[in-house]
Formats: C-alpha cells, structure tokens, sequence
C-alpha cells in the first residue's frame, strides 16, 4: 500500500482496573511496563481476527505474527493517572529450578513481586497506522477486548479511523517513540521495550524507548521530537524513525 493510503485508528479503552505486562526475560522479579509495548498493541488488535485461537496454524507462535508487517506504529498514552505498584503474587516456578527439582511439590510454586499499573476506570488512547483498510481497521479496533494478561480487561470507549499522512521533521508527541530518535529533553521516561519473540525458540530484542510521561503519578506529557518519519493521525502525531 502505497504511504498515501496508510490507515490510522485511535481507539479509546477504559481500563477496568489496570494492567500488568510484565518483560519476556521476567522470573522471580516480575517487573512490568509503564505503558502496552507496540507487540501487546498489535497482539490486542489482532484478537478480533484471531479470536479463539491462542498460536498460529503452524502452533510456533502467537496468531498476531501474521499481521506485525502491517503495523507501522502501534503507540499509546495515558488520558488519566495511574500508579504502578508490585504486588507479591504466589506463583509457579517450578520451571525455573534444576530439571531435578521440578517433580518436588514445595519447589512449585514460590511468591513473585509482579509489577502493576493500577488506573480504574481510566481512559487509555491506543494508535496505530497501518495498511489495513479503513473498514477492517474499524473492525478490528472495536474487537479489542484486553491488554497482556486475560485479567488486564477493557472496554472500547469510542475509535477514530482516517487517512494517516506521513510527515518529516520536528513535531510534538504525546505517543512513545525510539530512543535513537532525536528528541528535546522533557517530561520522559526511558525503558525498554521489545521487538520479536513471538515465535517459539526466537528470543526478543530489547529496543530503548522514549515515553512522555510524568511519574508521581503517571500521566502522559509531551515532547518535541527531529523526525525523519512520522505520521499525523488526526490533530496528532506519531513517530516511526
């Protein structure tokens, strides 16, 4: 699809209560994002074409691989506050011990600090451009029904579905964006997002990333950024490079 015709949904979910991702390399200290990372974003929009189906036909990965090539930014901000807090959570860990202890009960299960960002009742605004057109976009917006975890459940407020126009140069972002990306100095939070692995055996790769964000509490704020390429999605933008 040429870049003329690239599609952009904004798509408005409460929060029931939060939501908790924690990172691929995470065992006994599970600390979790500040925000969905782009992988979450494109594994929540493909659940209405995938819904019911929880690996690809090929059971090697997550269904949402067949559609990554067709997201060119999945980005997301806060519209309220938020607080991120570790609760400790008994959980399974018997496969984190030596293969001779796995079969031994009192090694199964231990508790694990599980990092969560609490915001009930919150607004949280998902974007995405992609190469969908604008009526499967639309489609598979309205469908989002959770974000990581099954318990981190939301409900779609409202989605906004146009033309993105792809723009360079120095814009203002509220979205998160890569740190390699020149940017003005503000409000932010670096961390560490991740691209791949979602197929089994193929490990993620740690990716820095730029959040726009104030800390006590969370809320998103904005930051000026150099872009080489960025996409005005309605009266805003998000940043690809």
């Amino acid at each position: 699809m040429p870049p003329s015709e690239l599609t952009y949904s904004k798509v408005w979910v409460r929060l029931h209560w939060g939501f908790s991702i924690s990172y691929p390399t995470a065992s006994k200290e599970k600390r979790a994002t500040l925000l969905p990372p782009p992988t979450t974003l494109v594994g929540a929009l493909s659940y209405g074409k995938f819904r019911g189906f929880d690996v690809s036909g090929d059971m090697k990965g997550s269904p949402a691989i067949s559609i990554l090539d067709r997201v060119k930014v999945a980005s997301a901000r806060l519209e309220g506050q938020a607080t991120y807090v570790e609760d400790i959570v008994r959980n399974v860990v018997s496969y984190f011990q030596k293969p001779e202890r796995r079969a031994d009960r009192k090694y199964t299960y231990n508790v694990v600090p599980t990092g969560k960002v609490y915001s009930p009742g919150s607004l949280l605004k998902l974007v995405y451009v992609t190469t969908f057109p604008e009526d499967e976009l639309r489609r598979l917006s309205w469908s989002i029904t959770r974000l990581g975890v099954k318990e981190g459940l939301v409900s779609v407020e409202d989605v906004e579905v146009g033309r993105a126009e792809v723009v360079k140069g120095r814009v203002r972002t509220g979205y998160y964006f890569k740190a390699s990306i020149p940017h003005l100095m503000g409000d932010a939070v670096y961390v560490d997002f991740w691209e791949g692995g979602l197929v089994w055996g193929h490990e993620a790769e740690l990716v820095r990333y730029v959040i726009p964000m104030k800390q006590v509490p969370l809320r998103s704020s904005e930051l000026e950024v150099e872009a080489q390429e960025a996409y005005k999605v309605g009266d805003e933008y998000v940043v690809l490079s």
